[in-house]
């Protein structure tokens, strides 16, 4: 079928990414990671003592660690040729997944057909378990030209038609339409980024880069050995950034739900303050909710800022890896690199920035409303006790009124022998002096007191 098409020495990597250690992970999390990454490379013949000893080569304060010490690399057994590079990179676990065609004798110098990438792929995906990067993964196609005269644009448009993704790829759609130069050879990149509430799995990321065919073989297996440190850094950074723009999609979406329940308390309490008496109960039963709706507006406007600086660092991190890669080569063009940055820079940063301006006045408003409620609230129990007091110093008034009545009362017209006291005038008569006068105490104590 791709007959017409063949490379020397046709090659494949994978390049994965796991996070180490997320922001506010226990040391269970932390280890649960560690485990999930090392999976990918020893799938079940990973013990707990075998993840102690992995455990031993990561350290926190340095940004690039071989996790499998002088050894470095862990070979594929035979037949295979290829072999797993894990590192560590600051928070992040990094494995590269190298795998190169070895189907004919003289594999090495004698061109193959590039069918051998979709076989590739397959060997890969088999070795990592078919599990995926917690934080992304790319796919770099090397190899060289088999003849002077072979087009690289057509060769690499078959080459990215024998990978197999989640989605189907679409070379028009996904070129970035620009390429570049390394060592003589010619680069391409490819990539779908996952769109809303899609996962990370959803997109693809390619390189491919091919060779001419007038370079010595060992001089390109050379060259590109040279190559794979800067671009494990680089994908990283690429990654961490479209990871970080998924996480601030998730923390919009919280922020839409924390808006809409205040803007559902903010109605109702409205409509409370509406109504004719006010009833101090509900007020308290809105503060009582509000917390909750604060503590989510706010800790998710965090998150936001949080998100934005991780992309923000990575970008910086991505150019100056760029800027490194150049220097590999003083003929190299790496230029089309700088499209993703120039694109998370305008699309990521300015939707965060956009979503900022949008959500921040929410939580003003939900803060202010706080405050009028429990302004409301202090003036109504002012009131209330106003009237207690009141009602306390006219009852009291009365009581002694009543009281004085009741001794003169009696003292004039002491009670008959046979008569209850409730039922004597005297008693009647100073009850109703005693009503009298709490009446009329109230009513100069709620003017005097206002």
């Amino acid at each position: 079928m791709n007959q017409q098409y063949q490379l020397i020495y046709p090659t494949l990597d994978l390049f994965l990414y796991d996070l180490k250690e997320g922001l506010g992970q226990d040391e269970a999390k932390i280890k649960e990671n560690r485990q999930l990454f090392w999976q990918k490379v020893y799938g079940d013949k990973l013990d707990n003592k075998k993840l102690a000893e992995l455990a031993q080569a990561e350290a926190d304060s340095s940004d690039y660690i071989h996790l499998l010490g002088s050894k470095e690399k862990e070979s594929f057994p035979d037949p295979l040729n290829g072999y797993y590079y894990p590192v560590q990179l600051g928070d992040t676990y990094a494995l590269q997944v190298d795998c190169t065609a070895n189907y004919i004798t003289d594999y090495k110098y004698s061109p193959q057909s590039i069918d051998c990438f979709e076989k590739l792929q397959t060997e890969i995906l088999t070795k990592i378990n078919h599990q995926h990067g917690k934080l992304g993964e790319s796919w770099l196609i090397w190899g060289q030209l088999a003849t002077d005269n072979q087009d690289p644009l057509a060769t690499a448009q078959a080459c990215y038609a024998q990978l197999k993704f989640s989605h189907q790829q679409n070379w028009d759609k996904d070129f970035i339409k620009q390429q570049g130069k390394f060592f003589g050879g010619t680069v391409f990149e490819l990539r779908r980024l996952p769109i809303a509430r899609e996962k990370l799995s959803d997109g693809y990321h390619v390189l491919i880069c091919l060779f001419p065919s007038q370079l010595k073989t060992d001089a390109v297996i050379e060259k590109s050995a040279v190559l794979f440190p800067q671009l494990i850094r680089l994908f990283r950074y690429r990654h961490k950034i479209i990871w970080a723009n998924s996480q601030s999609r998730e923390i919009k979406d919280n922020l839409k739900q924390a808006d809409k329940l205040a803007q559902s308390t903010i109605k109702n309490l409205n409509t409370s303050l509406q109504s004719p008496g006010i009833q101090i109960n509900k007020l308290d039963n809105f503060l009582k909710d509000t917390p909750e709706i604060l503590l989510k507006y706010t800790n998710n406007l965090t998150y936001l800022d949080d998100q934005k600086r991780t992309i923000n660092v990575n970008i910086e991190n991505y150019q100056k890896r760029y800027l490194a890669i150049t220097k590999l080569d003083s003929h190299s063009d790496w230029q089309f690199l700088e499209t993703f940055s120039n694109y998370a820079q305008e699309k990521f940063l300015g939707q965060i920035e956009t979503d900022q301006a949008n959500f921040s006045p929410g939580l003003t408003l939900m803060e202010n409303y706080i405050q009028t409620v429990q302004g409301i609230i202090e003036i109504e129990r002012t009131k209330g006790d106003r009237n207690l007091e009141n009602l306390i110093g006219s009852v009291g008034i009365g009581l002694a009124v009543s009281q004085i009545a009741s001794s003169i009362l009696v003292t004039q017209h002491p009670p008959k022998p046979d008569r209850l006291f409730l039922f004597t005038e005297a008693f009647v008569y100073s009850v109703v002096a005693g009503l009298l006068t709490s009446i009329i105490a109230w009513i100069l104590l709620k003017k005097i007191r206002g």
